[in-house]
């Protein structure tokens, strides 16, 4: 291959762009619109509150499934909505392929898991089928772009999202695809404790029988500072403070007269 040799002031020649020819009765494209707002950031404002929840059994069921195999293992769970609360009540786990670093269910297992719950008359349970939860054996949580497409696949209207890791470590998205696609991440999470109500009320009473209220003054070291006062700057105050403090409230003590004393403030 040969290269020709310019002369420092010459420029190489560029071939001049051919206008674009048109046929004299095509249209030009119409706009999609005329820019009438500023040029902002796009802004998302998330309601207080959002989270997640699994239910007793739901996190048993998680954990106890990633936790029996080092391989990534994947599920599917039952979401029930309150309000900007989504509920995990259980997991179901269908057949799959799974490596250290891969899970993939098998299409016909989820349709005959569905085809299950419709069987049994669980429709409302079928339909509530919108949690997806995969492990990363000791890699951490985190979204792999394979957990990303796999999301997309999965949601319908929305779908919740888990991922877990060791030492109970876990992370959750929701994916939205209507109106527009959608996804918000680190959705906090939490494991649902459920109260006995009978075991409260055997705990209260052994409070009540063993437990004994008392009310008295703190003393004077463990009470609350207060606000400074406009005499704070007073050099006798920490004296008077110190004396004072030794006696109780209805005891009295006789103070020797300072005299004439240079230091004396006033």
């Amino acid at each position: 291959m040969f290269k020709t040799k310019l002369k420092p002031d010459e420029t190489p020649k560029q071939d001049a762009e051919k206008p674009v020819e048109r046929k004299s009765d095509e249209r030009l494209p119409w706009p999609m619109g005329v820019p009438i707002s500023k040029s902002e950031k796009l802004g998302c404002f998330l309601p207080d509150g959002l989270k997640v929840i699994l239910t007793q059994e739901a996190f048993e069921q998680l954990f106890g499934y990633a936790y029996a195999t080092r391989s990534e293992i994947s599920c599917l769970g039952v979401v029930r909505r309150e309000g900007n609360s989504f509920i995990i009540e259980r997991f179901h786990l269908v057949k799959q392929e799974g490596g250290s670093a891969h899970t993939e269910m098998v299409p016909s297992a989820i349709a005959e898991m569905v085809e299950q719950l419709l069987g049994q008359g669980k429709t409302g349970e079928a339909r509530s089928i919108k949690c997806w939860a995969h492990s990363h054996p000791g890699m951490g949580v985190f979204w792999s772009k394979t957990d990303d497409n796999t999301c997309i696949l999965l949601a319908s209207d929305y779908l919740v999202s888990l991922v877990i890791s060791d030492d109970y470590a876990i992370r959750c998205r929701i994916d939205t695809r209507q109106p527009i696609p959608f996804t918000v991440d680190q959705v906090p999470v939490f494991c649902e404790v459920r109260a006995d109500q009978a075991r409260l009320e055997q705990y209260a009473k052994e409070v009540a029988e063993k437990v004994k209220a008392s009310f008295s003054l703190p003393f004077a070291h463990d009470a609350p500072q207060q606000q400074p006062g406009i005499l704070d700057d007073d050099p006798w105050a920490e004296h008077f403070g110190r004396s004072y403090s030794l006696f109780d409230e209805e005891e009295t003590a006789e103070l020797e007269a300072v005299g004439e004393d240079p230091r004396i403030p006033f």
